[in-house]
């Protein structure tokens, strides 16, 4: 295919030695990343080039540098325009050119959507040199800080007291020019911004455009610096401003085989999508007789485990928060003699019996904001029940809520205390906490550098294909380990 691109072949020869990768061990890392990317389809790229102007540098090369500095910890476009002019593996991976900064970092901003197709095909790669077996696949996210200070946060009343602070800044500004302009002259045209005031300015309409997204988004407060970032917790530790990263990984390799990354603070909405883009980045996935699947107490709920039920291949072990907390010595509401699991239904006349004998009448169904649907039941008669104040203190009488699918939950606690069960889910940990392991501390990969969902989104596809080269890296090691060369991979 012929591109305006620069001439680009980092295997030219040289005088002394033979060529720039002669420079590094034959099991570098920047070789594995040369031959994965030279078995890549990458016509979502080549189609992107101008063909008149300056010829570009060419998408191969761009996607090796940016590629080997994330798998070794350079995430920022400087740092990597650095390196090109003195790490030999970059400087390999280069051909010796030297895109600036700007250049890489528009590239990585300029290719979101192309970085997901691109993630696809090196998880297809890994499936074909078999790490990737897809009998146990566990689902987990953790959270990455935003590249947004928590100072930021402002909700309407906030928003609207700074716009008035600058427009009075703004205002107070123009009757002084005004004043001197009747004093010295006009020398200029007289709407120049003095300089002083680009900021204000600035800041001013950033407000205003963050007063637009906090009344369309419904939201409490946003954040000036990057408005789709929100409070996130993870562990009980202090709320930051953040993403959730959401991975699938495959339990023989540890290999990434789906991720995304989301500004909600649950996870529970994420189960199925994850599943979804597993089916269609692996579509022999669908074909498995049975697949276990695994996750946190964070991806359970009525509905989607529901929905997960009639995807007849998957076997999947799921904890609701509430049997994950006893399980782990927490005192829960369902310990409670009063808790609603006491209560008798009686399914001819739809009314429920408390443990003291009250009957309990349907009083309306309702949508929860979780999107569960249930039966609010109530009894009339708690001010005169003797366990007034131990089943409940409201005078209007106690109620419970019966939720649509609501079985789904007990069947899968039944499954999990299942000695196989225990044994499934314990593995959950040892397949799933190790990637974020890698991610955060050997790459050291703790927050994002760009800003708002989409370019997060596609910052994060590179952290997890580097992640998952990693681990093709080892793979042909260990294949290689009683050879001079390092294995060649299939062409995809």
């Amino acid at each position: 295919m012929t591109l305006n691109a620069r001439n680009y072949n980092n295997k030219e020869m040289l005088l002394f030695p033979a060529s720039i990768g002669d420079y590094l061990p034959k099991d570098h890392l920047a070789w594995v990343i040369d031959e994965v990317i030279e078995q890549l389809n990458l016509n979502c790229l080549y189609k992107k080039v101008s063909m008149v102007g300056n010829p570009s540098y060419h998408p191969k090369m761009m996607l090796k540098i940016l590629f080997y500095g994330y798998a070794t910890s350079r995430f920022s476009s400087r740092k990597i325009a650095q390196s090109l002019e003195s790490d030999v593996a970059f400087i390999f991976l280069s051909g010796m050119q030297k895109p600036d900064f700007r250049t890489i970092s528009n590239f990585r901003k300029n290719n979101t959507k192309e970085l997901a197709e691109i993630f696809v095909q090196i998880v297809r790669l890994a499936r074909k040199i078999g790490l990737i077996e897809l009998g146990h696949i566990s689902l987990d996210s953790t959270v990455i800080k935003a590249s947004a200070h928590r100072d930021n946060f402002y909700d309407k009343e906030q928003l609207n007291e700074e716009e008035r602070k600058i427009k009075g800044i703004l205002s107070a500004a123009k009757e002084l020019d005004d004043k001197e302009d009747k004093i010295y002259g006009l020398k200029l045209r007289g709407d120049e911004l003095p300089k002083e005031l680009q900021t204000p300015l600035k800041r001013l309409k950033k407000i205003q455009e963050a007063k637009k997204n906090l009344e369309e988004k419904s939201l409490k407060e946003i954040n000036l610096t990057d408005p789709d970032a929100t409070f996130q917790r993870q562990n009980d530790r202090a709320v930051r401003p953040g993403y959730r990263a959401e991975v699938s990984v495959d339990a023989k390799s540890q290999v990434i085989i789906a991720c995304d990354v989301i500004n909600k603070r649950t996870d529970y909405d994420e189960l199925i999508p994850l599943i979804d883009r597993v089916e269609e980045n692996l579509p022999e996935f669908i074909t498995k007789e049975s697949v276990i699947i695994t996750a946190d107490s964070g991806y359970s709920s009525m509905d989607r485990l529901k929905e997960l039920e009639s995807k007849g291949y998957i076997d999947a072990y799921i904890p609701d928060a509430k049997y994950q907390g006893k399980k782990r010595g927490k005192k829960i509401d369902e310990d409670s003699p009063f808790h609603k699991k006491h209560f008798v239904y009686n399914e001819e006349k739809d009314f429920y019996i408390c443990p003291n004998n009250k009957k309990l009448t349907l009083r309306c169904r309702r949508k929860e904001k979780s999107g569960a649907m249930c039966n609010i039941y109530q009894c009339h008669e708690c001010q005169r029940c003797k366990y007034f104040g131990n089943c409940t203190k409201s005078f209007i009488g106690r109620e419970i809520r019966i939720y649509d699918n609501r079985d789904v939950i007990y069947r899968m606690r039944q499954k999990l205390d299942t000695i196989e069960g225990k044994k499934i889910y314990q593995k959950r940990k040892i397949i799933i906490e190790p990637v974020f392991g890698n991610i955060k501390h050997n790459l050291k990969f703790r927050e994002f550098l760009l800003r708002g969902l989409y370019k997060v989104k596609a910052e994060f596809r590179l952290i997890a294909i580097a992640h998952n080269i990693g681990k093709i890296a080892k793979v042909l090691r260990q294949q290689a380990s009683h050879k001079t060369e390092l294995m060649s991979l299939p062409a995809t």
